[in-house]
């Protein structure tokens, strides 16, 4: 049922059509042999989850997901149907430009589009619901130059699907349990953007500190959660739902939200040196990211006060991707950091493409390092090692003084652990966050 939605057809059915409509795609052989295409430039939408929809939910849930996503850009980017938009396929729109839109282009120079992540974040931030269940999509979009919609041919239809179509991530895998996993992960996905719609982002901070003077502060790390409703017992911690989002593909609009918010908290507190973690899998130069690089490319000395930090060194399937993201920020004055070093066996190659500026040791080293004179050795030897990768090295897990004591036996320069809180900073950090952040700080 799903190749479906990846073979491209010759004759795409636009939504509401019947044999008596307007057929849109056949317009170019009533026009006669000698009629002039005449291109014109607009961005397409593409939904590369939807043949997953129909595994895992059925295809009367995923048409009338495609339905949805049709509603919302008519609701928002549309000023005529008849001229604007078109659907290729139950996956694939394309949106011309209009009064309610207007079409960027492919800048090789500034790759990422504020009026695409404005798109984006319109029609896929919030979860669509139909049939009893609930899903988030995973969109794609970007320029592309077409004929018109009334001049558009079968070989064009199929260029521009394939065109459309994202690179994937990774070779899937279909284990017996693979529909019951989809659904739950989506489950918890909904969640998320339940929340991140309700404004329920909240952040914890995790300072990095020297490790001679405690008192002296590297950064914080904006520890993100989503604060629980009224009722609930506990917060929603990423340790539970982000591998969620990474199984689906959807970490982006997560950590986009949560990038945002650090840069808006720098903002409010002009002395402070702020941390925030994404997915490897949202390390890309896409069009999620467009606002966040013009903010940083055009406040220097803001984007000097943040630390990105890219964790999950096994998610690294585009190391180009990642270095090009990576430089970007760094020429706008941000550092990079990769955390869990040690851990998984993408790290190594992740940090020789990125060039960080900080590596992160993965806390099994030090905690390991409580147990015997060899892991400490071996902690000893990381740290050194991690010092001819990067810049600055900081010894993760600190969970108890005596691990300050193991991390200074090893040679640490910078420290991290919930043992470590400065005494005198976290009064005036709070005393400037929302109340929201204020809550979990």
């Amino acid at each position: 049922m799903a190749t479906a939605f990846h073979t491209p057809t010759r004759e795409p059915v636009a939504f509401g059509d019947t044999p008596g409509d307007r057929n849109w795609w056949n317009a170019p052989h009533a026009q006669g042999v000698g009629a002039v295409a005449q291109r014109r430039h607009c961005a397409f939408i593409f939904i590369a989850n939807l043949p997953h929809l129909v595994e895992a939910y059925g295809l009367d849930f995923a048409m009338a997901v495609s339905r949805e996503i049709k509603r919302r850009l008519c609701a928002s980017f549309l000023t005529s149907v008849d001229t604007d938009l078109a659907c290729l396929r139950d996956d694939c729109f394309l949106l011309w430009s209009n009064a309610a839109f207007a079409a960027g282009s492919a800048d090789a120079a500034h790759p990422a589009s504020e009026q695409l992540e404005t798109l984006l974040g319109a029609l896929g931030s919030e979860p669509i619901r139909a049939e009893g269940m609930a899903a988030l999509v995973q969109l794609h979009a970007d320029w592309i130059d077409v004929c018109a919609p009334e001049q558009l041919g079968a070989s064009e239809i199929e260029l521009t699907l394939w065109t459309a179509q994202p690179f994937p991530d990774a070779q899937e895998s279909r284990t017996d349990g693979w529909r019951q996993l989809y659904r739950a992960d989506m489950e918890v996905a909904v969640r998320v953007g339940e929340a991140l719609q309700a404004d329920r982002l909240a952040f914890a901070w995790r300072p990095v500190v020297n490790a001679y003077a405690r008192a002296t502060t590297f950064y914080r790390e904006a520890c993100p959660r989503i604060a629980p409703r009224f009722g609930q017992p506990a917060s929603f911690t990423p340790e539970v739902f982000m591998p969620c989002l990474q199984r689906l593909g959807l970490t982006r609009l997560f950590d986009m939200r949560v990038v945002r918010q650090v840069i808006d908290a720098l903002r409010r507190q002009p002395s402070a040196h702020m941390g925030v973690s994404i997915f490897a899998q949202s390390a890309r130069l896409d069009h999620w990211w467009a606002s966040m690089l013009s903010t940083l490319q055009s406040q220097p000395a803001l984007a000097s006060r943040l630390t990105v930090e890219i964790s999950d060194g096994a998610a690294w399937s585009n190391l180009e991707a990642a270095r090009n993201f990576c430089a970007r920020l760094q020429s706008s004055g941000c550092r990079i950091a990769i955390k869990d070093f040690g851990l998984k066996t993408g790290n190594l190659a992740a940090v020789q493409a990125c060039r960080p500026d900080i590596v992160k040791l993965d806390r099994s080293f030090l905690r390991q390092a409580r147990e015997s004179e060899f892991h400490r050795e071996c902690l000893g030897a990381m740290r050194m090692f991690c010092a001819h990768l990067a810049p600055h090295v900081v010894v993760d897990g600190v969970e108890r003084e005596e691990d300050v004591h193991v991390a200074l036996d090893a040679g640490a320069q910078w420290l991290q652990g919930c043992h470590l809180r400065s005494a005198e900073e976290p009064a005036r950090l709070v005393s400037r966050m929302s109340p929201r952040e204020r809550s979990l700080a």
